[in-house]
């Protein structure tokens, strides 16, 4: 589109033409009402000098009304005399033609402008269509991770209302402890069951679960406060989300215990005893509810499951009298 068809340029042309008009009709009537009242002054003051004086004025405010008269003419004379010289004849007489057909390169400027939106919608919605198809594909691999790391099942548990500020502070620790989603919902699920588990007369039982997890000293990243630089993963954030703001818990209640292998002296199962890493690795000798584990601390507890698949995992268990705790308010 050429400069005499762009309708902002026409526009702009439109206001200075229309100017042009009124100056050149309002400007010489003004000028000349200042002659005739100048006329009359000197006719009142009955002064030479003065009449002299006002005739001179108004042949200045005459010529300058006639020069004011023919500035169209004098700027369409000019822009002749360029097109001519630069080789580019008839543009601006062109742009003044164009003029007439204002309302013509208004409506065209609409309907561009409605189509070029319409492509916009039509991008943003091929882009919005691909963004959810690979959110989908995302959503569908954190969920098959997420089933092959919290393969418990589900358990109902008590929902808490926290902060999104407390939320990440503890979904932060059990990354820290765990790294994946399937290891910090399970990990989220013993702050839980521990917190529960509290007696009555428990300093940290009417201060909240977010108090007595970064408080209680049970959790290492909380007791030495490293988690506070842990860059916390989205699907760790979720899943901790839905253990415990949904309530949503991948093991029971009476799970309330877990150690790295650093700190397990020994495993028995079927009567035989087991101990070194490569022992404590395999995960062959680790069956639900018969496995028992011993720590360095002197506590004794049966296996449930793994965090996760890693060889390193952490193994969580019960211990019978909480299991049987357990059973005991059920059964109320």
């Amino acid at each position: 589109m050429d400069i005499c068809s762009n309708i902002l340029f026409l526009r702009i042309l439109f206001y200075l033409q229309t100017a042009l008009k009124i100056m050149r009709f309002v400007v010489p009537i003004m000028l000349i009402v200042r002659v005739g009242l100048d006329f009359y002054k000197g006719m009142i003051a009955n002064d030479a000098n003065l009449q002299k004086e006002n005739i001179e004025k108004s042949s200045k405010r005459i010529l300058a009304a006639i020069i004011v008269f023919f500035i169209p003419t004098i700027i369409n004379c000019l822009m002749s005399l360029i097109e001519y010289a630069v080789g580019e004849e008839e543009n601006y007489q062109n742009c003044i033609v164009n003029l007439d057909s204002i309302d013509y390169y208004e409506e065209l400027k609409y309907y561009e402008d409605q189509m070029n939106e319409q492509l916009e919608k039509e991008k943003a919605l091929t882009n919005y269509e691909k963004n959810m198809q690979e959110l989908a594909k995302l959503l569908e691999t954190n969920k098959k991770n997420m089933d092959s790391e919290t393969s418990d099942g589900k358990f109902l548990g008590q929902k808490y209302k926290l902060s999104e500020k407390e939320l990440k502070d503890i979904a932060k620790i059990c990354q820290a402890e765990q790294g994946t989603p399937g290891g910090a919902a399970k990990e989220a699920s013993l702050m839980a069951n521990k917190y529960e588990l509290l007696s009555k007369d428990s300093k940290y039982k009417n201060k909240g679960l977010h108090y007595y997890v970064l408080n209680c000293d049970w959790w290492a990243p909380a007791k030495k406060g490293t988690y506070s630089s842990v860059k916390l993963k989205p699907n760790v954030l979720e899943a901790v989300r839905k253990v415990l703001v949904d309530g949503q818990r991948v093991f029971p209640l009476y799970i309330d215990d877990h150690d790295w292998l650093g700190d397990i002296s020994r495993i028995t199962v079927n009567g035989k005893s087991y101990s070194g890493r490569d022992n404590l690795r395999n995960r062959k000798l680790y069956v639900q509810d018969k496995t028992r584990i011993y720590n360095i601390y002197g506590s004794v507890y049966i296996y449930w499951t793994h965090a996760h698949g890693g060889k390193d995992a952490d193994p969580f268990g019960y211990k019978p009298a909480t299991k049987k705790k357990v059973e005991a308010m059920n059964a109320k």
